[in-house]
Protein backbone atom coordinates (compact mmCIF):
# COMPACT_ATOMS: atom_id res chain seq x y z
CA UNK A 1 0.00 0.00 0.00
CA UNK A 2 1.08 3.25 -0.30
CA UNK A 3 -0.16 7.11 0.13
CA UNK A 4 -0.87 8.69 -3.90
CA UNK A 5 -0.40 12.61 -4.07
CA UNK A 6 -1.90 14.85 -6.62
CA UNK A 7 0.30 15.29 -9.43
CA UNK A 8 1.21 18.64 -10.71
CA UNK A 9 -1.80 18.47 -13.30
CA UNK A 10 -4.19 18.06 -10.19
CA UNK A 11 -4.97 14.49 -10.85
CA UNK A 12 -5.83 12.03 -8.32
CA UNK A 13 -4.29 8.92 -8.68
CA UNK A 14 -5.82 7.25 -6.28
CA UNK A 15 -9.13 7.82 -7.52
CA UNK A 16 -7.90 5.90 -10.73
CA UNK A 17 -6.89 3.02 -8.78
CA UNK A 18 -10.07 3.12 -7.39
CA UNK A 19 -11.87 2.96 -10.49
CA UNK A 20 -9.82 -0.01 -11.47
CA UNK A 21 -10.62 -1.77 -8.31
CA UNK A 22 -14.48 -1.31 -8.77
CA UNK A 23 -14.15 -2.57 -12.70
CA UNK A 24 -12.74 -5.59 -11.15
CA UNK A 25 -15.58 -6.34 -9.06
CA UNK A 26 -18.07 -5.75 -12.16
CA UNK A 27 -16.02 -7.84 -13.68
CA UNK A 28 -15.93 -10.44 -11.16
CA UNK A 29 -19.28 -10.61 -10.52
CA UNK A 30 -20.67 -11.08 -13.97
CA UNK A 31 -18.40 -13.62 -14.56
CA UNK A 32 -19.15 -15.84 -11.30
CA UNK A 33 -22.64 -14.82 -11.70
CA UNK A 34 -23.99 -17.02 -14.51
CA UNK A 35 -21.71 -19.91 -12.72
CA UNK A 36 -22.19 -19.60 -8.91
CA UNK A 37 -23.73 -22.38 -7.03
CA UNK A 38 -23.82 -24.02 -3.55
CA UNK A 39 -22.37 -21.20 -0.89
CA UNK A 40 -20.70 -19.10 -3.96
CA UNK A 41 -24.55 -18.40 -4.95
CA UNK A 42 -25.76 -18.00 -1.32
CA UNK A 43 -23.08 -15.13 -0.85
CA UNK A 44 -23.47 -13.22 -4.27
CA UNK A 45 -27.50 -13.44 -4.18
CA UNK A 46 -28.23 -13.18 -0.59
CA UNK A 47 -25.22 -11.15 1.67
CA UNK A 48 -23.22 -9.48 -1.09
CA UNK A 49 -22.60 -8.14 -4.38
CA UNK A 50 -19.35 -7.58 -5.29
CA UNK A 51 -20.42 -5.91 -8.97
CA UNK A 52 -23.23 -3.61 -6.51
CA UNK A 53 -20.48 -2.48 -4.78
CA UNK A 54 -18.28 -1.63 -7.14
CA UNK A 55 -21.37 0.34 -9.22
CA UNK A 56 -21.71 2.20 -5.82
CA UNK A 57 -18.40 3.16 -6.01
CA UNK A 58 -18.52 3.81 -9.24
CA UNK A 59 -21.19 7.09 -8.29
CA UNK A 60 -19.58 8.03 -4.90
CA UNK A 61 -16.42 8.59 -7.51
CA UNK A 62 -18.56 10.14 -9.99
CA UNK A 63 -19.56 13.10 -7.72
CA UNK A 64 -16.03 13.57 -6.38
CA UNK A 65 -15.13 14.33 -10.14
CA UNK A 66 -17.55 15.15 -12.57
CA UNK A 67 -18.07 18.54 -10.68
CA UNK A 68 -15.07 19.71 -10.70
CA UNK A 69 -14.08 19.07 -14.58
CA UNK A 70 -15.80 22.01 -15.74
CA UNK A 71 -12.83 23.66 -17.76
CA UNK A 72 -11.77 27.50 -16.71
CA UNK A 73 -12.19 30.48 -19.39
CA UNK A 74 -14.86 31.11 -22.44
CA UNK A 75 -17.69 28.58 -22.89
CA UNK A 76 -16.98 26.46 -19.89
CA UNK A 77 -20.59 24.63 -20.12
CA UNK A 78 -20.31 23.75 -23.61
CA UNK A 79 -16.49 22.88 -23.23
CA UNK A 80 -18.25 20.34 -20.48
CA UNK A 81 -20.55 19.11 -22.39
CA UNK A 82 -18.34 18.07 -25.47
CA UNK A 83 -15.91 16.68 -23.35
CA UNK A 84 -18.44 14.56 -22.08
CA UNK A 85 -20.09 14.07 -25.18
CA UNK A 86 -16.63 12.29 -26.66
CA UNK A 87 -15.33 10.94 -23.09
CA UNK A 88 -18.99 8.51 -23.19
CA UNK A 89 -20.97 8.09 -26.50
CA UNK A 90 -18.01 6.62 -29.34
CA UNK A 91 -16.64 3.78 -27.17
CA UNK A 92 -20.56 3.01 -25.85
CA UNK A 93 -21.11 3.03 -29.70
CA UNK A 94 -18.66 0.84 -30.61
CA UNK A 95 -19.37 -1.86 -27.58
CA UNK A 96 -23.25 -2.09 -28.25
CA UNK A 97 -22.16 -2.52 -32.39
CA UNK A 98 -19.25 -5.41 -30.88
CA UNK A 99 -22.25 -6.74 -29.17
CA UNK A 100 -24.67 -6.88 -32.02
CA UNK A 101 -22.29 -8.40 -34.16
CA UNK A 102 -21.09 -11.37 -31.12
CA UNK A 103 -25.07 -12.00 -30.94
CA UNK A 104 -25.09 -12.23 -34.96
CA UNK A 105 -22.61 -14.69 -34.76
CA UNK A 106 -23.57 -16.83 -32.38
CA UNK A 107 -26.64 -17.00 -34.07
CA UNK A 108 -28.65 -15.23 -31.04
CA UNK A 109 -31.83 -13.08 -31.57
CA UNK A 110 -31.13 -9.57 -32.55
CA UNK A 111 -33.02 -6.64 -31.03
CA UNK A 112 -35.35 -4.79 -32.64
CA UNK A 113 -34.60 -1.38 -34.73
CA UNK A 114 -35.95 1.03 -32.48
CA UNK A 115 -34.36 -1.03 -29.40
CA UNK A 116 -30.96 -0.31 -30.97
CA UNK A 117 -31.98 3.71 -32.09
CA UNK A 118 -33.42 3.80 -28.47
CA UNK A 119 -30.05 2.45 -26.52
CA UNK A 120 -27.44 4.71 -29.26
CA UNK A 121 -29.04 7.34 -27.02
CA UNK A 122 -28.04 5.93 -23.73
CA UNK A 123 -31.23 7.33 -22.20
CA UNK A 124 -33.36 3.88 -23.26
CA UNK A 125 -35.21 3.43 -19.85
CA UNK A 126 -36.53 7.13 -19.59
CA UNK A 127 -39.01 5.80 -22.77
CA UNK A 128 -38.88 2.04 -21.26
CA UNK A 129 -36.88 0.37 -23.82
CA UNK A 130 -34.80 -2.10 -22.20
CA UNK A 131 -30.48 -2.16 -22.41
CA UNK A 132 -29.16 -4.07 -24.90
CA UNK A 133 -26.04 -5.15 -22.26
CA UNK A 134 -27.38 -5.49 -18.60
CA UNK A 135 -24.15 -3.24 -17.34
CA UNK A 136 -25.74 -0.17 -19.37
CA UNK A 137 -28.44 0.84 -16.74
CA UNK A 138 -25.78 2.37 -14.77
CA UNK A 139 -24.93 4.89 -17.93
CA UNK A 140 -28.47 6.09 -17.63
CA UNK A 141 -27.74 7.46 -14.45
CA UNK A 142 -24.28 8.99 -15.07
CA UNK A 143 -25.76 10.98 -17.81
CA UNK A 144 -28.72 12.14 -15.74
CA UNK A 145 -25.46 13.35 -12.46
CA UNK A 146 -23.76 15.05 -16.03
CA UNK A 147 -26.83 17.22 -16.87
CA UNK A 148 -27.57 18.04 -13.55
CA UNK A 149 -24.15 19.49 -12.51
CA UNK A 150 -24.53 21.39 -15.84
CA UNK A 151 -27.92 22.72 -15.02
CA UNK A 152 -26.15 23.63 -11.60
CA UNK A 153 -23.25 25.17 -13.25
CA UNK A 154 -25.04 27.36 -15.03
CA UNK A 155 -27.02 28.67 -11.82
CA UNK A 156 -23.85 29.00 -10.22
CA UNK A 157 -25.01 26.82 -7.49
CA UNK A 158 -22.85 23.77 -8.32
CA UNK A 159 -20.33 24.33 -5.34
CA UNK A 160 -22.30 25.45 -2.66
CA UNK A 161 -22.10 22.96 0.41
CA UNK A 162 -25.53 23.69 0.95
CA UNK A 163 -26.90 23.10 -2.33
CA UNK A 164 -24.86 19.91 -2.78
CA UNK A 165 -25.92 18.70 0.90
CA UNK A 166 -29.37 19.65 -0.03
CA UNK A 167 -29.02 17.59 -3.51
CA UNK A 168 -27.92 14.63 -1.60
CA UNK A 169 -30.57 14.59 1.27
CA UNK A 170 -33.39 15.74 -1.37
CA UNK A 171 -32.60 12.26 -3.33
CA UNK A 172 -32.07 10.16 -0.53
CA UNK A 173 -35.62 11.38 0.13
CA UNK A 174 -36.92 10.51 -3.24
CA UNK A 175 -35.34 7.30 -2.73
CA UNK A 176 -37.30 6.69 0.42
CA UNK A 177 -40.36 7.72 -0.72
CA UNK A 178 -40.20 5.50 -4.22
CA UNK A 179 -39.18 2.66 -2.13
CA UNK A 180 -42.36 3.34 -0.02
CA UNK A 181 -44.41 3.24 -3.16
CA UNK A 182 -42.87 0.18 -4.62
CA UNK A 183 -43.24 -1.60 -1.39
CA UNK A 184 -47.06 -1.06 -1.33
CA UNK A 185 -47.74 -1.11 -5.15
CA UNK A 186 -45.55 -3.55 -5.29
CA UNK A 187 -44.40 -2.99 -8.52
CA UNK A 188 -40.65 -2.11 -10.38
CA UNK A 189 -40.65 1.58 -9.15
CA UNK A 190 -36.88 3.39 -9.92
CA UNK A 191 -35.82 3.59 -6.38
CA UNK A 192 -31.70 2.82 -7.81
CA UNK A 193 -31.76 5.82 -9.94
CA UNK A 194 -32.71 8.67 -6.90
CA UNK A 195 -30.44 6.86 -4.30
CA UNK A 196 -27.42 6.46 -6.21
CA UNK A 197 -27.83 10.51 -7.48
CA UNK A 198 -27.65 10.91 -3.48
CA UNK A 199 -24.58 8.65 -3.47
CA UNK A 200 -23.18 10.90 -6.14
CA UNK A 201 -23.41 14.55 -4.38
CA UNK A 202 -22.44 13.12 -1.02
CA UNK A 203 -19.04 12.95 -3.27
CA UNK A 204 -19.00 15.90 -3.99
CA UNK A 205 -19.83 16.59 -0.60
CA UNK A 206 -16.83 14.45 0.48
CA UNK A 207 -14.10 15.69 -2.40
CA UNK A 208 -14.72 18.96 -0.96
CA UNK A 209 -13.86 18.33 2.55
CA UNK A 210 -11.13 15.92 1.69
CA UNK A 211 -9.23 18.08 -0.41
CA UNK A 212 -10.17 21.52 -0.57
CA UNK A 213 -10.61 21.43 3.54
CA UNK A 214 -14.05 22.58 3.62
CA UNK A 215 -15.53 21.81 7.15
CA UNK A 216 -18.99 23.15 6.32
CA UNK A 217 -18.45 20.05 3.49
CA UNK A 218 -17.16 17.82 5.95
CA UNK A 219 -20.35 18.62 8.39
CA UNK A 220 -22.30 17.80 5.42
CA UNK A 221 -20.91 14.59 4.15
CA UNK A 222 -20.69 13.37 7.98
CA UNK A 223 -24.76 13.91 8.32
CA UNK A 224 -25.62 11.94 4.90
CA UNK A 225 -23.22 9.39 5.40
CA UNK A 226 -25.13 8.57 9.00
CA UNK A 227 -27.83 8.73 7.21
CA UNK A 228 -27.22 6.56 4.41
CA UNK A 229 -26.37 4.00 7.54
CA UNK A 230 -29.61 4.06 8.89
CA UNK A 231 -31.61 5.05 5.78
CA UNK A 232 -30.09 2.85 2.84
CA UNK A 233 -31.38 -0.63 5.27
CA UNK A 234 -34.88 0.84 5.38
CA UNK A 235 -35.29 1.76 1.97
CA UNK A 236 -33.65 -1.79 0.94
CA UNK A 237 -36.15 -3.41 3.20
CA UNK A 238 -39.00 -1.34 1.54
CA UNK A 239 -38.07 -1.50 -2.05
CA UNK A 240 -36.53 -4.97 -2.42
CA UNK A 241 -38.58 -7.28 0.48
CA UNK A 242 -40.21 -8.66 -2.35
CA UNK A 243 -38.69 -10.02 -5.22
CA UNK A 244 -39.86 -8.59 -8.84
CA UNK A 245 -38.16 -10.50 -11.28
CA UNK A 246 -34.75 -9.86 -10.80
CA UNK A 247 -33.93 -12.17 -7.60
CA UNK A 248 -33.58 -9.46 -5.37
CA UNK A 249 -33.22 -9.43 -1.85
CA UNK A 250 -33.04 -6.63 0.43
CA UNK A 251 -29.92 -7.19 2.57
CA UNK A 252 -27.61 -8.21 -0.30
CA UNK A 253 -28.96 -4.21 -1.53
CA UNK A 254 -28.62 -3.05 1.54
CA UNK A 255 -24.88 -4.60 2.92
CA UNK A 256 -24.25 -4.04 -0.98
CA UNK A 257 -24.64 -0.11 -0.94
CA UNK A 258 -23.28 -0.04 2.23
CA UNK A 259 -20.16 -1.91 1.68
CA UNK A 260 -19.94 0.13 -1.90
CA UNK A 261 -19.78 3.71 0.34
CA UNK A 262 -17.85 2.30 3.34
CA UNK A 263 -14.79 0.95 0.50
CA UNK A 264 -14.60 4.27 -1.42
CA UNK A 265 -14.50 6.10 2.10
CA UNK A 266 -11.26 3.89 3.04
CA UNK A 267 -9.73 4.17 -0.29
CA UNK A 268 -10.20 7.68 -0.27
CA UNK A 269 -8.77 8.62 3.33
CA UNK A 270 -6.50 5.50 4.54
CA UNK A 271 -5.65 3.41 1.63
CA UNK A 272 -4.66 5.64 -0.98
CA UNK A 273 -2.92 3.12 -3.90
CA UNK A 274 -0.95 4.71 -6.22
CA UNK A 275 0.59 1.46 -7.89
CA UNK A 276 0.71 1.49 -11.47
CA UNK A 277 -1.42 -1.24 -12.35
CA UNK A 278 -4.50 -0.19 -10.69
CA UNK A 279 -4.02 3.55 -12.13
CA UNK A 280 -3.99 1.75 -15.00
CA UNK A 281 -6.62 -0.25 -14.86
CA UNK A 282 -8.64 2.79 -13.97
CA UNK A 283 -7.72 4.36 -16.55
CA UNK A 284 -9.07 1.98 -19.09
CA UNK A 285 -12.47 1.03 -16.78
CA UNK A 286 -14.69 2.46 -18.76
CA UNK A 287 -13.53 0.64 -21.67
CA UNK A 288 -13.27 -2.68 -19.41
CA UNK A 289 -16.87 -1.84 -17.70
CA UNK A 290 -18.35 -1.62 -21.51
CA UNK A 291 -16.75 -4.66 -23.06
CA UNK A 292 -15.91 -7.55 -19.79
CA UNK A 293 -19.63 -8.86 -20.74
CA UNK A 294 -18.26 -8.72 -24.67
CA UNK A 295 -15.10 -10.84 -23.28
CA UNK A 296 -16.88 -13.09 -21.48
CA UNK A 297 -19.07 -14.14 -23.99
CA UNK A 298 -16.84 -14.49 -26.78
CA UNK A 299 -14.78 -16.66 -24.29
CA UNK A 300 -17.31 -18.69 -23.75
CA UNK A 301 -18.16 -18.81 -27.42
CA UNK A 302 -14.56 -19.82 -28.67
CA UNK A 303 -14.05 -22.47 -26.46
CA UNK A 304 -16.77 -23.90 -27.25
CA UNK A 305 -16.38 -23.76 -30.76
CA UNK A 306 -13.14 -25.27 -29.98
CA UNK A 307 -14.04 -28.12 -28.09
CA UNK A 308 -12.44 -27.10 -25.09
CA UNK A 309 -13.93 -27.74 -21.47
CA UNK A 310 -11.46 -25.96 -19.26
CA UNK A 311 -12.31 -25.70 -15.55
CA UNK A 312 -14.73 -23.14 -14.32
CA UNK A 313 -11.91 -20.59 -12.41
CA UNK A 314 -9.67 -21.39 -15.45
CA UNK A 315 -12.69 -20.28 -17.94
CA UNK A 316 -13.09 -16.91 -15.52
CA UNK A 317 -8.87 -16.17 -16.02
CA UNK A 318 -9.39 -16.17 -19.66
CA UNK A 319 -12.20 -14.22 -19.84
CA UNK A 320 -10.80 -11.45 -17.27
CA UNK A 321 -7.68 -11.69 -19.58
CA UNK A 322 -9.27 -11.03 -22.88
CA UNK A 323 -11.69 -8.36 -20.75
CA UNK A 324 -8.47 -6.38 -19.79
CA UNK A 325 -6.98 -7.13 -23.39
CA UNK A 326 -9.97 -5.52 -25.34
CA UNK A 327 -10.74 -2.71 -22.75
CA UNK A 328 -6.44 -1.77 -23.35
CA UNK A 329 -7.20 -1.62 -27.04
CA UNK A 330 -10.35 0.15 -26.93
CA UNK A 331 -9.06 2.59 -24.90
CA UNK A 332 -5.61 3.30 -26.74
CA UNK A 333 -7.56 3.05 -30.51
CA UNK A 334 -10.73 4.71 -30.02
CA UNK A 335 -11.66 6.14 -26.23
CA UNK A 336 -8.10 7.97 -25.54
CA UNK A 337 -8.17 10.08 -29.05
CA UNK A 338 -11.99 10.57 -28.51
CA UNK A 339 -11.30 12.44 -25.56
CA UNK A 340 -8.65 14.87 -26.64
CA UNK A 341 -10.39 15.54 -29.81
CA UNK A 342 -13.25 16.64 -27.17
CA UNK A 343 -10.44 18.57 -26.62
CA UNK A 344 -9.84 20.33 -29.61
CA UNK A 345 -13.30 20.64 -30.57
CA UNK A 346 -13.53 22.19 -26.50
CA UNK A 347 -11.02 24.63 -27.08
CA UNK A 348 -12.21 25.93 -30.76
CA UNK A 349 -15.36 26.90 -28.92
CA UNK A 350 -13.85 28.56 -26.42
CA UNK A 351 -11.52 30.57 -28.94
CA UNK A 352 -14.57 31.14 -30.77
CA UNK A 353 -16.53 32.40 -27.96
CA UNK A 354 -13.62 34.94 -26.67
CA UNK A 355 -12.95 36.30 -30.44
CA UNK A 356 -17.07 37.17 -30.40
CA UNK A 357 -16.81 38.47 -26.73
CA UNK A 358 -13.15 40.56 -27.67
CA UNK A 359 -14.49 41.65 -30.51
CA UNK A 360 -18.00 42.56 -28.60
CA UNK A 361 -16.12 44.51 -26.23
CA UNK A 362 -14.86 46.48 -29.32
CA UNK A 363 -17.96 48.01 -30.33
CA UNK A 364 -19.06 49.28 -27.18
Amino acid sequence: MSTSRAPKSGRLTYIDSMRGIAALLVVLMHNVQPIATGSVRTVIYDIIDPGKVGVVMFFAISGFVIPFSFPKGPASLERFLISRFFRLYPAYWLSMLAYLLLLLVAGAILPSIINVAANATMAQMAIGQPNIIGVYWTLFIELQFYLLCAVAFWAGCLHRPKFTFGASLGMLTVAAIMALARFYLERKVPVAIPLSLSIMFWGTSWRESLVNRSREDRLYACIMLALFIVAIPIISLMAYDVDLGLEENWVRYAISYLAGIALFVAFSTKIRLAGKTFVWLGCISYSLYLFHVHARDLTQLVLSAIGISPPEWMSILISFGVAIGIAGLVFSLLEKPSIEFGHRVGAIVAARRDRLRQSATMHT
